[in-house]
């Protein structure tokens, strides 16, 4: 057998509807390729769903892997809100067809991998060579016997002087290994280093500068230990920053200003002050003009009172301006005593004081037109 027999995985999916008009149904299925759509050849079918097309989408599993595919050319597939042709899911992921929100959810089982089986060992028979002959032909004198089976030839033999030393042949492979194991002498080349004279002076040089550098970098034993900053308390801290320049003229200012507002004249100031703030509020802009002037005059960088001094002079030509649009307009649906009436007005909310303003030199002809006109004389 060419691998071993596995157990096939069991492949489940479950769609659950989030959101949409089938929000709530589930639905299990055990394959591997689930299709979407309005259509009844479908696997899941979405009929209340009009952003559905018949055939919507696909999904298939790839590399243990789901991945949805668009089959809709008119309608979309989101997934994180993205729109997507295809995608692969990850478990518990949502994503939408149509109106429809879907949660994946998938278990594939435990993958089990295919196992090869062992191979056996295979007995292989040697040929002999052609030229060689068998142990049988040889001649008694050339096959060697141990020292059990001459012993009458050690008995009779005489002694003789020490027998010369023959080295004995050993195989390539073991002069090989034996080679390996036993350290070599040093060559000619690395003795004619060691002996050269540059040699020796490199070596005492690296030896010297290694010294001066570990004596440079190591902490020296006899130094003066740096003395520890004393720790300050809270106390001196604070009497340290109150006694700073920039804390003293602080404190002046502050002194100044404190001095200043319990003086007559600012308090003088904030009255009127008030006052024109409830003016402006109840939309007497004349009268709050006059009042931020008074506070202008005492203090000139009052702020507050020159910026409520420009909004009320805004509003109060703005009122103006829509009076006489007013009173034109009277005038010309003839109703000449409303007309009268607007003019005047514009009159009385500019004052004797601004005679020479345009806005009151047109009041003041228009009142005299409306009144001949009441009149019957145009």
């Amino acid at each position: 057998m060419s691998a071993a027999v596995q157990q096939k995985p069991q492949l489940s999916v479950k769609l659950s509807v989030v959101k949409g008009p089938h929000a709530g149904q589930v639905f299990q299925l055990a394959k591997s390729e689930v299709s979407i759509g309005r259509g009844p050849e479908n696997d899941i079918v979405l009929l209340n769903d009009p952003q559905v097309s018949r055939a919507h989408a696909k999904i298939i599993l790839v590399d243990r892997d789901f991945e949805i595919i668009n089959l809709s050319k008119k309608n979309a597939v989101f997934v994180n809100g993205e729109n997507v042709e295809r995608w692969k899911l990850v478990n518990h992921e949502t994503f939408f067809i149509g109106d429809t929100e879907f949660k994946i959810e998938y278990d594939l089982g435990q993958a089990v991998a295919s196992v090869a089986p062992k191979k056996l060992a295979t007995v292989v028979q040697l040929k002999p060579k052609p030229g060689a002959k068998p142990v049988s032909a040889l001649k008694p004198s050339m096959v060697p016997m141990g020292p059990a089976a001459q012993p009458s030839a050690i008995a009779t033999r005489p002694r003789q002087g020490p027998v010369p030393f023959k080295p004995i042949p050993v195989p390539l492979n073991r002069m090989a290994l034996g080679a390996q194991s036993i350290p070599r002498p040093p060559t000619a080349a690395q003795s004619s280093l060691l002996q050269h004279p540059k040699f020796k002076f490199y070596a005492i040089v690296s030896i010297a500068l290694g010294a001066f550098l570990y004596f440079m970098l190591a902490p020296a034993k006899n130094a003066v230990s740096a003395k520890p900053r004393p720790t300050l308390k809270y106390e001196d801290e604070v009497s340290i920053k109150l006694n700073s320049t920039p804390e003293k003229e602080l404190v002046q200012k502050r002194f100044e200003l404190k001095k200043e507002k319990n003086s007559p004249q600012h308090q003088r100031a904030e009255e009127n002050f008030i006052k024109g703030m409830r003016d402006f509020q109840l939309g007497n802009y004349a009268r709050a003009m006059d009042f931020y002037q008074v506070v202008l005059n005492l203090e000139p960088e009052h702020n507050l009172a020159r910026r409520h001094y420009y909004l009320s002079k805004v509003r109060f030509d703005e009122l103006i301006q829509a009076k006489l649009m007013l009173g034109e307009s009277y005038y010309k649906k003839h109703n000449f005593s409303m007309c009268e009436s607007m003019y005047r007005q514009v009159m009385d909310m500019l004052g004797d004081k601004n005679t020479d303003n345009p806005k009151y030199l047109l009041a003041r002809s228009k009142v005299q037109e409306c009144n001949l006109a009441a009149e019957g004389i145009r």
